[in-house]
């Protein structure tokens, strides 16, 4: 009976557990949504803003174009032809741009007022220099006609005269000015309603912001009403993983530590003989490496005069310096006792080997300060530049380096015996 109702308690918290993520992960979905429209909406905005006042700016600058070439005109530099076509080229890249700014959505009424009032200007301004224009050309055909021996210079002038200057001050500049005012009234109004969406995308920015604070929140005091009444079900179910993890975590500790103790060291926390075993038996067919082992000549005498854990203490001293002095450039094993062995890296050539191992010589032969004493002892070693399918086995290898170092040895010791495979 205790379990069904355990049963039942958990499998109403797991139904209410599921209704609040379903809960929670619509809002969030909505909020998204929110997120993505506002700011979809500041894209559109911001890209309406530039393209409604690139189209004016570039309206403002055909009219000063406009206005260079009618000046010119009048003042009667360059080609007066030349200045008319350009002028009316300028006109036709208005009227394109005019459509362009009809074609941009979203531009208000008031901008879209303002610019046909703009446009309406500009048409003012094109027929009266295409009048003015008109007259240039009835006045310099008659002034040829009465004075065919004249330059076309002074034809021009004689065409123009004050009264066409006049007429340009008069009628035609304040269309161009007033037109020009106008465009700037244009990308006011832009201006100002881009201010204002951007505030009203500011208001929806905060108020979306307070929902999802407050979602937040709703969720959770949804989580924790719903952990409230499922707290006893939860509680018996986390002391059953809680006993399932703690004897999981044993038989890992108790595995880790069989591995631990079949590959590693234990006094000086390096590789051991089976380590190595396992590391290179596989690179004795096809790959070439230089590997080197070494021990301290006569190690028994510290033992036998400070005793076995000053012994251990100073392997140890070794082990770490070894480490730290050569680590990068080898993989270091404590095969034996004192035994070290080097496997150098492949990048490592025979030459920059044979520096490596006379400072791993020196560095082994050097005094070492252990417990208040300074000890210092030969070591011996031997190096070996293996070539593929020189050795069954690791231990062959290793009988071979063994057989080099023995007879260092027996040769005085402190020093290096290079392996000869004969």
């Amino acid at each position: 009976m205790a379990k069904n109702k355990a049963k039942s308690s958990s499998s109403h918290g797991s139904k209410a557990y599921v209704f609040a993520a379903i809960l929670v992960v619509i809002m969030y979905i909505v909020n998204a949504i929110l997120v993505d429209r506002i700011y979809s909406n500041s894209q559109r905005v911001s890209t309406r803003t530039q393209d409604t006042v690139k189209v004016v700016n570039r309206i403002s600058a055909e009219l000063s174009e406009i206005n260079g070439d009618v000046l010119s005109i009048i003042a009667d530099v360059g080609n007066r032809t030349g200045h008319a076509n350009a002028a009316r080229a300028h006109f036709n890249n208005i009227a394109n741009s005019a459509e362009d700014f009809y074609d941009i959505s979203g531009t208000s009424e008031d901008a879209k007022e303002r610019f046909r009032h703009a446009y309406t200007l500009i048409d003012a301004y094109r027929a009266q220099l295409e009048g003015l224009t008109a007259q240039w050309n009835m006045a310099g055909g008659q002034q040829g006609g009465q004075q065919g021996g004249q330059s076309q210079a002074d034809i021009s002038t004689a065409a123009f005269g004050t009264d066409m200057k006049s007429m340009y001050t008069q009628d035609i500049y304040p269309l161009q000015v007033s037109a020009t005012e106008m465009l700037r009234v244009v990308n006011d109004i832009i201006n100002n309603d881009n201010e204002e969406d951007m505030k009203e995308n500011k208001r929806n920015t905060y108020i979306l912001m307070a929902l999802m604070l407050l979602v937040a929140v709703l969720s959770e005091i949804a989580i924790f009403l719903i952990a409230k009444r499922a707290k006893k079900a939860r509680l018996e179910l986390e002391e059953r993983e809680k006993n399932l993890r703690e004897v999981d975590a044993k038989l890992k500790s108790t595995r880790q530590k069989a591995s631990d103790l079949a590959l590693t060291n234990i006094l000086t926390n390096m590789k051991n003989r089976y380590a190595l075993d396992n590391d290179i038996s596989e690179r004795l067919e096809s790959d070439r490496f230089n590997i080197a082992v070494f021990d301290m000549d006569n190690f028994r005498s510290i033992n036998d005069t400070y005793g076995y854990d000053f012994g251990d203490e100073y392997l140890i001293a070794v082990a770490d310096r070894l480490k730290n002095d050569f680590g990068g450039s080898a993989e270091i094993y404590n095969i034996t006792g004192n035994e070290f062995c080097f496997v150098f890296n492949k990048e490592i050539s025979e030459s920059q080997a044979m520096g490596i191992v006379q400072s791993i010589h020196a560095v082994m032969s050097s005094p070492y300060e252990v417990l208040n004493l300074t000890v210092q002892l030969p070591a011996s070693g031997s190096v070996y530049h293996y070539l593929p399918g020189d050795c069954l086995n690791v231990n062959s290898l290793l009988v071979k380096l063994d057989t080099a170092l023995r007879n260092a040895k027996l040769n005085g010791g402190n020093m290096i015996n290079t392996v000869v495979d004969i």
